[in-house]
């Protein structure tokens, strides 16, 4: 190990150093290596990865701006991007919540799994039960908007986001199906079904 990923591991790339420690780290966590055994050096980069921290979200998100500080404590990128826009004075709450949305979806459709993807799901969930009217409208009218037309050309990937939802994200969703196609039609497929 300590030939491999000592100090004469510089000379090699970082894709095969990167590599070669995730093999350490499963060795560690399957007991192939005895990680107390192990340089300190090496002992800690064997260490399990610890689980992302959830985002703080605000407990009671009352208005638009609330709403939004929701989806940039869960999207890092998303949080850059909305300081850069304030800053030039260029963000439009709703534009830029529904091109969030559907850079979010694509993201999911792309089979990302980075934490910040989960991460979203649980703002919208959270925005709806605990959000007041404007936080909880910024969401339905402005994300789910957005992105059902992207979800109902998806085919299958828009199901698959359809189903990812939470309870009362999924309750929104199917509302708005409703309310935009006619009474009964709760589902992208069941609204693709219309169409036919």
């Amino acid at each position: 190990m300590g030939a491999t990923l000592g100090d004469s591991a510089h000379d090699r790339g970082w894709r095969s150093r990167r590599k070669s420690f995730a093999i350490l780290r499963w060795a560690a966590t399957n007991g192939y290596v005895d990680r107390p055994l192990l340089p300190a050096p090496l002992a800690q980069r064997a260490a399990p990865p610890r689980p992302p921290k959830k985002p703080a979200l605000d407990p009671q998100p009352e208005g638009a701006a609330v709403a939004i500080a929701c989806f940039a404590a869960a999207w890092p990128r998303f949080r850059q991007r909305l300081h850069a826009e304030r800053k030039h004075e260029s963000w439009f709450d709703y534009p830029g919540i529904a091109d969030m949305g559907r850079r979010h979806f694509h993201a999911f459709a792309s089979g990302c799994k980075a934490p910040w993807v989960q991460a979203v799901f649980d703002a919208i969930e959270h925005v709806l039960v605990h959000g007041d009217d404007a936080a909880q409208n910024l969401v339905v009218v402005g994300l789910m908007e957005a992105v059902q037309g992207q979800a109902y050309r998806a085919g299958r990937a828009g199901n698959q986001y359809e189903a990812r939802l939470g309870r009362h994200a999924a309750k929104a969703w199917a509302d708005l199906i409703e309310g935009w196609t006619g009474e009964g039609i709760r589902t992208l497929d069941a609204w693709r079904n219309t169409s036919r």
